[in-house]
């Protein structure tokens, strides 16, 4: 018996309303908060979007069955009470031989049926407990967009003339608009099941996309910010270098790096005693906004990393709303899923003071939920998220540290010759120059100091994102 793939999309004029919500972990006992799915899981359960297997257990690595899928898609676009044909008709009523009026998802898949989301088997029944394949999770996004005039590009998987006629152009598409990636092997394993984790991410990110569904992210209620308590006399400069020690407690050495420095002799770097690095992943532009990996964001973090040195990484936003946030957030945790990052993962957003510039007028309130939308991605996927920032942005309300305690702080504050920074407030890293000199880099680097090494000693979760890209 052949079976049918999924098949016509969802209809556009079908709407949303739902309340958002703030952020928060979910209640499932087995799914770990810090699991790649954690967020995913939460979103789909703060808008009832998706259900458990039981009210103790979600089972992340389960199979993603037909009815399930039918069953989110059908509260998304609102959960209508009538289906197409009208209650009195029967074959109307149940449209497949397998699904009564009694099986619990029963309303969900015939509006499903009814409007061209999902059709069943040769035999006029619909297997509500089969599971669903990445290649049909591809055409079913594909028909959803009612197709398009050109053909897509061609993925680049290695296994894609496995991918079923039906929906090659369909899994060209998901890849080019970057809704589903390969493996690291460059593989797409197209017949392969989607599990319920995964299923989880795909409904949150249709829903961002298609129905302007997010977080609300509210902002916490407001804390004290921690004061600067580090002692200003026990800073000591190297005039010879310009390297800067801590001598009342521990501190680690480091650099960030961009495109910008272009190549890195990465053995030279590590021999001048720097123990770290912080690597600009990739930036969003300050006009269309699109995202751009750094050019040498791979070879940086290769070179580091080869020679000894500990890793973190920064993403340059230009976030306009928290849901954009979460778009760099999951786009730079795809982008990293292959590196050993154990230091924090940085949100550094700055802004353009340039005319046409798409950040201008952006106050601090959007700023701190952007940030705060970015951290609680990066932390759910067990990374050490943390914010960036000068005095004048925090002194400003360009950034409000005081919704923000739960993060660590990298501050980037020039000073002068051996004066310690004036800042007020507790930071964890300190950018303290911007025009050091280091053996193996041509030009001007910045220079930091952390005085909190052992935080990131224990992080570096690596999920598999090799399925996952933002909307």
């Amino acid at each position: 018996m052949k079976k049918k793939s999924l098949a016509a999309g969802l209809a556009l004029a079908l709407t949303l309303s739902l309340t958002p919500v703030q952020a928060a972990n979910t209640t499932y006992p087995d799914v770990a908060r810090t699991a790649w799915y954690s967020t995913p899981i939460a979103f789909c359960q703060q808008h009832q979007l998706m259900d458990g297997v039981s009210r103790e257990r979600f089972q992340p690595e389960a199979p993603l069955t037909r009815a399930a899928l039918a069953e989110s898609l059908y509260r998304l676009a609102g959960s209508p009470l009538e289906a197409a044909g009208g209650e009195d008709n029967q074959d109307e009523a149940s449209p497949f031989a397998d699904v009564g009026p009694d099986h619990p998802n029963f309303a969900a898949i015939r509006w499903a049926k009814h409007n061209g989301v999902v059709s069943g088997y040769e035999d006029g029944s619909f297997g509500p407990e089969d599971p669903v394949t990445r290649e049909q999770i591809a055409s079913l996004l594909w028909n959803q967009q009612g197709g398009q005039e050109q053909e897509p590009p061609r993925a680049p998987f290695t296994d894609l003339e496995a991918v079923s006629d039906w929906a090659r152009t369909a899994v060209n598409w998901a890849y080019q608009a970057k809704m589903m990636s390969g493996n690291t092997d460059g593989t797409f394993l197209p017949q392969n099941n989607a599990t319920r984790a995964e299923g989880a991410a795909i409904v949150m990110n249709y829903a961002k996309a298609f129905y302007g569904l997010s977080y609300g992210y509210t902002l916490p209620a407001p804390r004290a910010v921690r004061p600067n308590t580090y002692n200003n006399a026990a800073y000591s400069l190297d005039l010879e270098t310009g390297f800067l020690s801590y001598l009342d407690g521990p501190y680690t050495r480091g650099i960030d790096v961009s495109a910008h420095q272009k190549e890195v002799d990465w053995s030279r770097v590590a021999a001048t005693g720097m123990d770290f690095a912080m690597i600009r992943a990739g930036y969003r532009g300050y006009t269309q906004g699109a995202i751009v990996k750094d050019a040498y964001f791979d070879t940086n973090m290769r070179g580091a990393l080869n020679n000894g040195m500990q890793v973190g990484v920064y993403f340059f936003s230009q976030a306009l709303t928290p849901a954009e946030a979460e778009e760099e957030a999951y786009m730079l945790l795809d982008w990293i899923r292959a590196y050993n990052v154990t230091y924090p993962v940085v949100f550094d957003w700055e802004e353009q003071d340039k005319e046409d510039s798409r950040t201008q007028g952006c106050d601090g309130n959007t700023v701190t939920a952007c940030g705060l939308a970015f951290c609680k991605v990066i932390q759910n996927a067990g990374y050490t998220p943390m914010l960036y920032g000068s005095p004048k942005k925090v002194y400003t309300n360009g950034i409000l540290l005081e919704h923000l305690q739960d993060y660590p702080f990298w501050l980037a504050h020039y000073t002068k010759d051996t004066a310690p920074t004036s800042f007020r407030y507790h930071y964890n890293i300190w950018q303290y120059s911007s025009s050091g000199a280091v053996d193996g880099i041509d030009g001007r680097v910045d220079l930091n100091i952390c005085l909190t090494p052992n935080n990131w000693s224990n992080v570096g979760g690596r999920p598999d994102y090799s399925w996952l890209l933002p909307f």
